[in-house]
């Protein structure tokens, strides 16, 4: 398989890079030096969404943050591209970046897909982040199919409508990137992205993970409520934790907590590594 990028060390500025995949071509961004770190954001934004965390962490990793294929300023893929395709993805990426057993960390989609990868292939990964992800399962999209479409079948949002997205204020250049982003990726390719989170068995994928797992959600996020159930799934493989002042997007409402998360558990699943 060809590929675009000769990025394959990291440094400390961060750059943009791209990477030809069976999904196409696929933006990244990278910098930082230490421990390789995998970014995966939402539905309908980019690697941006960790604009402002990526800098804290970027002092003690290799970070790298994904257009997800569909997305930013990745090549398009077909609607019905499942979770597994995806994760696929990021595998492929992993190989051709030379990361060496990675933390992955992944928002909403990114969780399912961090997910996918954590019970499919976890022996090539140090463990996993997943942040702000619905526990539901199909029952529930199914329930609640109507609001899922008037968020994600109109690309374009109002400062209000992006404003009750988050805790902290939004401000115009916050609101102007989400629409950026969203209309980028196009309601197409939005729900296409919620049609893979319906079909995909996230309590199974969580039972059959190989690799420590951290939970993290936002304490005004709808997907809160999960937390007993998600402790309860991961058992002894994991642990879940709340994030105060944040809502479904953690890394933009509080960047460096979100930032700490990571950083305190890379160092719990190096330190239980070395016994």
């Amino acid at each position: 398989m060809a590929m675009k990028s000769s990025a394959r060390h990291a440094t400390r500025e961060f750059g943009s890079h791209f990477v030809d995949t069976s999904l196409g071509a696929v933006h990244v961004r990278r910098g930082g030096q230490g421990p390789p770190l995998v970014l995966l954001h939402s539905n309908g934004l980019s690697w941006r969404e960790f604009e402002s965390p990526m800098q804290r962490l970027a002092g003690n990793f290799d970070v790298v943050a994904w257009d997800m294929p569909g997305q930013g300023d990745s090549d398009p893929v077909t609607w019905d591209t499942p979770i597994e395709g995806y994760a696929d993805v990021v595998s492929e990426l992993i190989d051709y970046l030379g990361l060496e057993r990675p933390f992955v960390v992944g928002c909403s989609v990114g969780a399912f897909i961090a997910a996918s990868l954590a019970a499919r292939r976890g022996e090539r990964l140090a463990g996993v982040v997943l942040a702000e992800f619905q526990f539901g399962g199909a029952d529930w999209f199914a329930r609640n199919w109507g609001t899922v479409e008037a968020l994600f079948a109109v690309p374009t949002m109002t400062p209000d409508q992006v404003q009750a997205r988050l805790v902290r204020p939004a401000s115009d250049g916050v609101a102007d990137r989400w629409n950026i982003d969203r209309n980028k990726a196009g309601a197409r390719s939005m729900m296409g992205v919620m049609w893979a989170i319906r079909r995909f068995d996230i309590r199974a994928a969580l039972h059959s993970a190989t690799v420590p797992v951290a939970a993290v959600f936002g304490d005004a996020g709808p997907t809160v409520a999960s937390v007993a159930a998600v402790t309860e799934a991961l058992g002894r493989r994991g642990s879940a934790a709340i994030v105060p002042g944040a809502g479904h997007f953690v890394s933009i409402d509080q960047p460096g907590a979100f930032a700490d998360r990571i950083a305190e558990f890379a160092d719990r699943v190096r330190l239980a590594s070395r016994r």
